[in-house]
């Protein structure tokens, strides 16, 4: 029996999902990637409170080490993870090679923004309040390494609630086209920036989830889905012949 198809809309509760082209959705993946977003959000902001409250509780004590910081690594607005490429299917062997793509399968990568709820240097406002009700304007930006070309790329759009939330997932959905004989590689990166004139918040994914297991070979070990930093997305697309 057919998977039965949905088209993501722009507009509702789909504002956080987009497609790449003319691209409808199985409903069952669909399902099952809004099922992840929302316990994967509910964990973040789960970890956001502890933090808070770690935070909270070593400004109350009666002593805090020269080498732990209140706020480590500096108080930061926002901060942007992405995550993926994904794949629906079931594993090949023991392993789920989610980054190496068939032409014309369907993947799709998401996008965490987390805006910071604790109040900064001195006193001075937390992120979701600084950053509360303004438009911003979101990209998958993608580059194909072996041709030298531009996209697919992605584009959201909207405005944050005042206050902001804390946590966000945006998940773009897309099928690769045909690269021909020679298998190509991708490379994405995340970008967010918000567009009211002279508001100088802009960023990029420095860190990066790669959901793939790396068996291990000639005395490598064997590598679990893991977080990279300053090493963005990259997947191989190839034509099944």
């Amino acid at each position: 029996m057919a998977t039965a198809k949905a088209k993501i809309s722009d507009a509702g509760e789909d504002l956080l999902f987009k497609t790449s082209g003319d691209i409808e959705v199985p409903t069952d993946v669909l399902d099952r990637v809004r099922n992840f977003v929302e316990g994967y959000t509910t964990s973040l902001e789960a970890k956001t409170e502890a933090f808070a409250r770690s935070v909270e509780a070593a400004k109350a004590g009666p002593k805090t080490e020269a080498a732990d910081p209140v706020l480590p690594g500096g108080y930061q607005y926002w901060n942007i993870l992405s995550l993926g490429p994904f794949q629906a299917f079931g594993p090949v062997g023991p392993y789920r090679p989610s980054k190496i793509i068939a032409a014309g399968e369907l993947a799709w990568m998401s996008a965490v923004v987390w805006i910071n709820p604790l109040a900064g240097p001195g006193g001075s406002l937390p992120g979701t309040t600084v950053l509360g009700s303004r438009p911003w304007r979101l990209r998958f930006e993608t580059i194909n390494l072996s041709t030298v070309t531009n996209g697919p790329d992605a584009t959201f759009i909207g405005t944050f609630s005042g206050p902001a939330p804390i946590v966000s997932v945006f998940t773009w959905f897309f099928i690769p086209g045909d690269p021909g004989i020679n298998p190509n590689l991708y490379e994405t990166n995340v970008t967010i920036d918000i567009t009211n004139p002279a508001q100088p918040f802009a960023g990029f994914a420095t860190w990066h989830f790669d959901p793939d297991i790396e068996p291990g070979f000639l005395g490598i070990p064997t590598v679990g889905p893991r977080l990279q930093h300053d090493i963005p997305a990259r997947y191989l697309v190839y034509k099944k012949f």
